[in-house]
């Protein structure tokens, strides 16, 4: 069930949505320089996902040590820039920082001051939160296990605070220091991040962020591709059936380009939501074995080890 699941889940989560950050992200920065007109949109985003499809299976395809090689190239330059341009945004808008932090607490612990109706608002934040936070950090999802090895395996803890909380919470202070508007409960991509930069910045960051914005979709397209293979192969027990499965899951880009982002983003939380739940009993199950092999990875942790033992 749990690789059934994963095999449907990568298409969503890991190529439709992300393709769809890269052409908002690209569009966004068109638009900025007025390059393209609403027009064309629709063109230019079927462009993108034919790039974009064309760019990932020459990746996969090629084998899991360009993948890596791929990877570890894009994700520092995206996180570290990334980083830079919103901590700078925070700063150039400090005066703007209690206020931002008060509304959030206030929005977290009375989301019916914002939304009307408690119960109803409640449940729709905590469903928005959770399913966001799933998407960002795979947390409950297992797919981590499949790209760590046992010892780099122990820090796999650190992507969800990396990613979570000091990713997301610095895309949060940059939307909301900047002034952008935010209208709760409508569907918002990457444009919303980029008015943060432009607001702050000017449109010339708008060409830099789009560029940071597709080099962390792309890197996720690409893991979330072996991610995809390691499912298959399992479930058709043949090495035979991965190139296929890649070549589909390169064409499923040009869709991601091209369909509604509400409809990729429920897609995309129904299938995460179908895979977490074999996961999750797996891992309640296996929580003694977890801790028998803990203990066995760090022998003498909080006991009194004997003398040339």
């Amino acid at each position: 069930l749990y690789a059934l699941f994963g095999t449907l889940t990568v298409f969503g989560t890991g190529n439709a949505t992300q393709v769809n950050t890269i052409t908002t992200a690209i569009n966004t920065a068109f638009m900025q320089f007025h390059l393209v007109s609403d027009a064309f949109v629709p063109t230019l985003n079927l462009i993108i996902g034919i790039f974009c499809a064309m760019l990932v299976a020459m990746v996969l395809l090629g084998g899991i040590k360009r993948i890596g090689s791929v990877s570890e190239k894009l994700v520092p330059f995206m996180a570290l820039f990334y980083v830079v341009l919103g901590i700078g945004v925070v700063l150039l808008n400090l005066e703007r920082l209690p206020g931002v932090l008060q509304s959030i607490f206030e929005g977290a612990f009375n989301p019916a001051a914002f939304t009307g109706g408690i119960i109803g608002s409640l449940f729709v934040s905590m469903q928005k939160g959770v399913s966001r936070g799933i998407f960002s950090n795979e947390a409950g999802l297992g797919t981590g296990s499949i790209a760590h090895a046992v010892t780099q395996g122990m820090f796999g803890i650190f992507e969800v605070f990396a990613d979570t909380i000091i990713i997301c919470t610095l895309t949060a202070l940059v939307i909301l220091c900047s002034g952008t508007p935010v209208t709760y409960g409508v569907a918002a991509g990457a444009e919303l991040t980029i008015s943060g930069f432009t607001t702050t910045y000017g449109s010339w960051s708008s060409i830099f962020t789009a560029v940071a914005l597709c080099c962390f979709a792309f890197s996720t397209i690409i893991g979330w591709g072996l991610y995809g293979s390691r499912f298959v192969q399992f479930l058709f027990k043949s090495n035979k059936v991965v190139r296929p499965f890649l070549v589909i899951y390169s064409f499923v880009s040009i869709l991601g380009a091209t369909l509604d982002l509400g409809l990729l983003w429920d897609i995309a939380d129904t299938f995460n939501g179908l895979m977490s739940i074999p996961n999750l009993i797996a891992l309640l199950l296996l929580s003694g074995m977890v801790v028998k092999l803990t203990k066995e990875h760090f022998p003498g942790k909080g006991t009194v080890r004997k003398t040339g033992e």
